[in-house]
C-alpha cells in the first residue's frame, strides 16, 4: 500500500493536511528503569487539518492576575470525519504500580493518598495490569506495519499530535519501531501540544496587553477637558467618536498588522469565522523564531497537565483519564478549541518525526 499523495488545493501552501492525536500508556516511566519500557496501549484519532484552520480564537480572554469569568465553553464535538485506531498490547516488561501515579495529571495525588492511606493495589484502580494484558498480542512486526498503514492511509502530510510528546510519547515510538526496523513516511511530521499550549498562551497574553492599551489610548483621545463640557453641549454638531469594542479594536490592529493602514479598508463587521489568509499568516510568523523543538521549557507546575487544562479551560472534570483513547479525546478537543492558532504553531514549530532522537539515543552533535 503506498502513502497517501498530499491533497492539492485545499491546503495549498501548508506543511499539514492530517493531524494524528496520539497517546500512550506504558509499563513505567523510562527514567526511572534506565530506559527499558513497554506500551501497553495506543490509540490515534486523526482528522482534517483544515477543522482547525477555520477555527478562531476565542474571543473572551483573561488576563494573567485576573480572576476569569465563570462561563466556560462547551467542549468542541468530535469531528464528523475522524479516523481511530486503539491498540493494546502484551508488554516485555511487569507493569510498575505506580507508573501512572508518578504521571497522574488530574487524579494523581488523589490516587497516592488513596493507595497510602487504605493499602489498595494501584492496578485495581487504574485498569491496565499484566494479567489483564497476557492474552494480547506483543507490539511486534505486524503490529508496527497496522500503525505504519493507518498513517500511509491518511492524506500526507500527517502531523503526529502528543501532550508531551517530544520528551515521552515520540520518543519511545522511534526506539520501538528502530527495534522492529520498521520506519514511517518520510513525510510524517511531529509536535508537542504541551509546548504548542505555553506559547499560544503567552502570545495571547501579549494580545491582552497590547489590546488594553490600545482601548485605553482610545479612551484617553475621546476623554473632553470640563471648560469644554458646556460649550459641546450646546453647539453639539460633530458627532461622537464610537468606541471600539474589544472584537472591534483586536480586528483592526491585526488588520492594520497585516498591512492595510487604510481605514476605510478595515471592515470592523466581518463574520468572526473568517480569517483570511494574510490574518492565518501574521499568526504563522508569531512562533517562526521559537525553535521549540530543540529548547525546553519548564511549564507552570500542574498548570499544564492534560486533566488540569481540560478543566481549567471547559468547567468539567474529565471523564477516565490515564486511559488512552479518553486522553486522545481530551487532547483533541483542547486542540479544536485553540483552533487556528495551534495550526499556526504546528505549520511553524512541527518537525519531521525521523529528528525525533530515539529513547536512550544521543542528541546530535551541532557543532
Amino acid at each position: 500500500m503506498t502513502q497517501n499523495a498530499p491533497v492539492a488545493g485545499v491546503n495549498s501552501g501548508s506543511r499539514i493536511s492530517t493531524f494524528a492525536v496520539l497517546d500512550l500508556e506504558t509499563t513505567n516511566l523510562p527514567e526511572f528503569n534506565q530506559n527499558r519500557v513497554s506500551i501497553t496501549e495506543l490509540c490515534i484519532y486523526a482528522f482534517d487539518s483544515t477543522i482547525l484552520k477555520d477555527n478562531n480564537a476565542p474571543e473572551k480572554l483573561t488576563p494573567l492576575g485576573e480572576q476569569p469569568q465563570q462561563s466556560f465553553p462547551e467542549p468542541p464535538p468530535s469531528p464528523r470525519v475522524v479516523h481511530k485506531l486503539n491498540l493494546l498490547f502484551q508488554p516485555s516488561w511487569v507493569v510498575d504500580p505506580n507508573a501512572e501515579i508518578i504521571t497522574g495529571g488530574y487524579f494523581g495525588l488523589v490516587l497516592v493518598i488513596i493507595i497510602f492511606m487504605q493499602n489498595i493495589t494501584s492496578n485495581y484502580i487504574l485498569g491496565l495490569s499484566n494479567y489483564l494484558l497476557e492474552r494480547e498480542s506483543k507490539l511486534n512486526e505486524n503490529a508496527g506495519q497496522l500503525i505504519i498503514k493507518f498513517i500511509e492511509h491518511l492524506p500526507a502530510p500527517v502531523c503526529l499530535i502528543a501532550h508531551n510528546g517530544w520528551q515521552f510519547d515520540f520518543p519511545i515510538i522511534r526506539r520501538t519501531f528502530e527495534k522492529l526496523n520498521l520506519e514511517f513516511p518520510t513525510s510524517l511530521r511531529c509536535v508537542d501540544s504541551l509546548r504548542a499550549f505555553m506559547e499560544i498562551d503567552d502570545k495571547r497574553e501579549e494580545d491582552i496587553c497590547i489590546e488594553t492599551l490600545t482601548q485605553s489610548i482610545l479612551n484617553r483621545e475621546l476623554e473632553v477637558p470640563s471648560s469644554k463640557i458646556d460649550f459641546e453641549a450646546q453647539n453639539n454638531k460633530t458627532p461622537d467618536r464610537p468606541t471600539l469594542s474589544h472584537t472591534e479594536a483586536l480586528k483592526k490592529r491585526k488588520r492594520l498588522y497585516d498591512g492595510s493602514d487604510d481605514e476605510a479598508t478595515v471592515d470592523l463587521k466581518d463574520s468572526p469565522s473568517t480569517r483570511s489568509p494574510e490574518e492565518f499568516r501574521s499568526r504563522r510568523q508569531l512562533f517562526s523564531d521559537l525553535k521549540c523543538a530543540t529548547t525546553k521549557r519548564i511549564p507552570p507546575r500542574g498548570v499544564y497537565r492534560l486533566g488540569n487544562l481540560f478543566a481549567k479551560t471547559f468547567g468539567c472534570p474529565p471523564v477516565d483519564a490515564h486511559q488512552a483513547e479518553a486522553d486522545v479525546k481530551m487532547l483533541t478537543q483542547l486542540v479544536q478549541h485553540y483552533g487556528a492558532d495551534f495550526f499556526a504553531f504546528a505549520e511553524e514549530q512541527s518537525i519531521p518525526f525521523s529528528e525525533v532522537v530515539p529513547l536512550g539515543g544521543k542528541l546530535p552533535n551541532n557543532k
